[in-house]
């Protein structure tokens, strides 16, 4: 296929991706957001993951793992966004070059757009990680108790009609694992709780 074969087919699928589907998915987040996340006072929801207590908030993962995939599939629209604009851009010539600045411009701002939805993807293993570090605080630590104890026996021999005595000192070493309780704090449960609270209503800022 010749290469401007190739660009009139990325031309037609971008211009498809700007002119359709970015107006499209608009419209479908905004009604899935709608359904995911009604409106609740943020009292109710921090009551209701406290709930959860050291278990995964589903509710919460949950949202996350869906802003993943959507933010994934906006990555990839922008990027045929900007291919669109690249192969649309005006030649640069002598004069009044305000459109080409101004695709330039928009074309940062896309950059800049899909730079932010790029970092939604991690945002699952960010609060994971977040929330695991505020669960630790008020977990059971494990422990092993060590139990040594000595005993003194005297062995009896004959040698040569003789009796001779030793005496023998036995340890034993015993270990035994359990598990050591820690206060909890109520402070690392409300902050838990409250970074659960944070990242459902993300969708806001």
């Amino acid at each position: 296929m010749a290469e401007t074969e190739l660009e009139a087919l990325a031309l037609q699928e971008a211009d498809k991706v700007v002119t359709e589907t970015l107006n499209a998915r608009a419209a479908a987040l905004a009604q899935l957001v709608v359904q995911a996340c009604p409106p609740k006072p943020l009292s109710e929801l921090e009551e209701s993951y406290k709930a959860c207590g050291s278990g995964t908030n589903k509710a919460v993962a949950g949202l996350l793992r869906t802003v993943r995939e959507e933010a994934a599939a906006a990555v990839d629209h922008l990027k045929q966004a900007e291919l669109w604009l690249i192969l649309k851009a005006p030649a640069v010539s002598d004069g009044n070059n305000f459109g080409v600045e101004v695709q330039a411009f928009v074309l940062g701002e896309l950059k800049a757009l899909r730079t932010g939805f790029s970092a939604m993807v991690a945002l699952p293993a960010e609060y994971h990680q977040a929330r695991a570090q505020g669960l630790e605080k008020v977990a059971q630590d494990s422990s092993k108790d060590h139990d040594e104890s000595s005993t003194t026996e005297t062995e009896t021999s004959t040698e040569e009609g003789k009796t001779k005595e030793k005496k023998v000192v036995k340890t034993v070493n015993k270990c035994s694992q359990g598990s050591k309780s820690k206060p909890t704090l109520a402070d690392y449960e409300d902050y838990t709780a409250a970074l659960d609270v944070k990242r459902a209503t993300a969708r806001r800022e």
